[in-house]
């Protein structure tokens, strides 16, 4: 018999006969994660024990494309036994589940295996990510703050140290500009807040200077609290102004811009560093640094990634659907997820010498998020159930003040007022 997880074991022993002992679960995942990240963790989840075999459905497209499809099998009562979501999805999602009784409450099972575990291997801040209305509604999977990518080799040439990355928005134009000037086949920087796919780069904008988009209810608009949106909205047309940045280009065209050595700053999650050191290979020497903060004793970057989710009602598949997820957020998984994307590792253990430590050392690029852990805040998602709506609407509105179409105050009122208007449906 092959290594026997204890927990699983006496919770199969006492509800079920040995011809029924082996659990077979279903994860839903993104197919973007799907070969890189969860098809090896399970493989090696399933060869090290024989009591639980893990299969993966059909992927889903992306984040939205989950939430819609957990939707649908809610209603039908299809569901699969867990589930990876995006903790900017989770509220309106769990609330709609637990309505139906549909998801698994995570509190009592990490009680069960104590303080000391718990303490162990997660920060309270980690595990917050995967939190609704204080309930620990899911266990965090992947995390990511974003970074800055930058091609050392260009920063040379514009005359800039590369040892020496500016740390404020002033310094980060001024030397897009110095690198925008060296070719008219050379970028500056790409921050492409009007064109991403969700509205992560809109919220950082906010959060890095110490606001919120919602506040502790998550039922009421914050983001423009403190002149925050205001001057989020200024910042975004000074990075075409002064940072000049295209945004005639495509988000996809910028990172070829980038990935091929001309373009000097791009900013993304730590998720696309792997990707990113592939594409770029031994074009120029490629650097990885912390993201900027405008307000340091306040500010906070919206952490995106995924939480796992258990949907399972059969107390079995609910105890099996556990494991994994202890073996997802446990120290060896973390590590090798860590190693296999950027992503930074929710476990804490996982830091250690054992585990990412000396493997940081020798892989500074990669050792950027880590680095991060301290500045790791929520990434809030409106209520109700338009929140791609609003981000599509919020898009052009940012787009039009980088275009000069709408000044930065008229602009930040759309944003809230898009916002206020479409979140009450």
């Amino acid at each position: 018999m092959k290594k026997l997880l204890l927990p699983l074991a006496l919770a199969l022993a006492a509800s079920a006969s040995p011809a029924a002992a082996q659990v077979t679960i279903t994860c839903l995942a993104n197919a973007g994660h799907l070969s890189r990240q969860h098809e090896p963790l399970a493989k090696m989840f399933n060869e090290m024990q024989d009591e639980i075999v893990v299969q993966y459905a059909a992927p889903a497209k992306d984040y939205a494309d989950t939430h819609l499809r957990l939707m649908r099998e809610s209603a039908t009562n299809t569901l699969p036994d867990c589930a990876f979501q995006a903790y900017n999805q989770l509220p309106s999602l769990v609330r709609a589940l637990q309505a139906r009784n549909q998801i698994v409450d995570l509190g009592p099972l990490m009680e069960k295996e104590g303080a000391e575990w718990v303490k162990a291997n997660y920060s309270d801040r980690m595990l917050e990510l995967g939190q609704v209305d204080g309930i620990q509604i899911g266990m965090p999977f992947n995390a990511s703050v974003p970074q800055w990518y930058y091609n050392a080799d260009l920063l040379k040439q514009a005359g800039h140290d590369p040892d020496d990355f500016p740390t404020d928005w002033d310094g980060i134009l001024a030397l897009s500009a110095k690198i925008h000037a060296l070719g008219d086949n050379i970028q500056g920087m790409s921050y492409g807040v009007d064109q991403w796919g969700d509205d992560w780069p809109w919220q950082i904008l906010i959060t890095h200077q110490g606001g919120k988009i919602l506040d502790e209810s998550q039922t009421a608009i914050t983001f423009d609290q403190n002149g925050y949106s205001l001057k989020a909205m200024e910042l975004v047309k000074r990075l075409v102004d002064e940072g000049k940045y295209d945004p005639s280009i495509t988000l996809s065209d910028q990172m070829k811009s980038f990935t091929s050595g001309t373009m000097g700053i791009y900013a993304n999650s730590p998720a696309s560093a792997r990707n990113i050191q592939e594409l770029v290979g031994d074009k120029f020497d490629l650097r990885s640094i912390k993201f900027t903060i405008v307000d340091d004793a306040n500010g906070t970057l919206p952490t995106g990634g995924n939480a796992m989710l258990i949907t399972a009602t059969d107390a079995d598949k609910i105890a099996a659907a556990w494991e994994y997820a202890k073996f997802l957020s446990g120290p060896e998984a973390q590590a090798i997820t860590a190693k296999n994307t950027g992503y930074l590792p929710t476990n804490i253990g996982s830091l250690g010498e054992d585990f990412l430590a000396p493997y940081y050392r020798d892989n500074p690029f990669f050792a950027t998020p880590a680095s991060g852990y301290d500045r790791a805040g929520l990434w809030q998602g409106y209520p109700g159930t338009q929140s791609e709506k609003i981000w599509r609407e919020q898009k052009s509105i940012l787009r039009s003040v980088m275009l000069g179409e709408t000044t930065p105050a008229d602009g930040a009122d759309k944003m809230k007022s898009v916002a206020e208007e479409l979140m009450q449906r």
